[in-house]
């Protein structure tokens, strides 16, 4: 984490002043679409859950159509899994982490909209980890809800890919998705797993 803060802290530096005049910021949100994937390929299949995300960002220009975009968001992870014989009980595995990505952005011609595209890496520290149980019967959707920090954790690695077009002067729409590289399973003797998530989000830059 600190290693990932200290190279955008470098790359902030090492803008000139003249391309420091292009610098944007702002900030965006949108719904992530998340599961995990076993080491392992065993057992039912996991489904996606679905939750916001969202954050601020800065773009800090390095040449003509070449940028570093740093952001710090707060992002969801985990999974949903309702077994066949589970009798309508859904479990879900519900994470959140605070995010700090570092993005190297290409800017594409100007000409038909501004479309960026972006690839990189981010570290994330956990905010929060806990399981539910539910179940719906008749009308009513009821269900208990646990904390599993100490299942998780507490610093997540991966990369990021995606696309954005900016729309007008102020507003954006991005389009990403995050594959991660740590094992957060910290429960002795269980499968290991890794996180997957597919963000849309819709932004303000100034």
């Amino acid at each position: 984490m600190y290693r990932l803060g200290f190279c955008a802290l470098a790359a902030f530096l090492a803008v000139s002043p003249a391309a420091a005049q292009g610098l944007q910021f702002g900030g965006k949100a949108g719904p992530s679409f998340t599961t995990i994937v076993l080491d392992e390929d065993e057992g039912p299949p996991f489904e996606r859950r679905i939750a916001a995300a969202g954050g601020g960002f800065v773009v800090l220009p390095i040449a003509a159509r070449l940028s570093l975009q740093v952001e710090a968001l707060t992002t969801p992870r985990g999974t949903r899994l309702e077994p066949e014989e589970s009798d309508g009980i859904v479990q879900t595995l519900m994470v959140r982490y605070l995010e700090f990505p570092v993005l190297l952005r290409v800017n594409g011609p100007r000409r038909g909209g501004g479309w960026y595209f972006f690839g990189g890496g981010y570290t994330a520290l956990r905010l929060s980890a806990k399981e539910q149980l539910s179940s719906f019967t008749g009308f009513t959707n009821a269900g208990t809800r646990e904390d599993v920090g100490d299942a998780i954790e507490l610093v997540e690695n991966g990369l990021i890919g995606g696309a954005g077009l900016e729309l007008g002067k102020y507003l954006l729409v991005e389009g990403r998705y995050a594959r991660g590289l740590t094992n957060i399973n910290k429960v002795d003797g269980a499968p290991p797993f890794t996180s997957r998530a597919l963000t849309f989000m819709l932004g303000v830059r100034f």
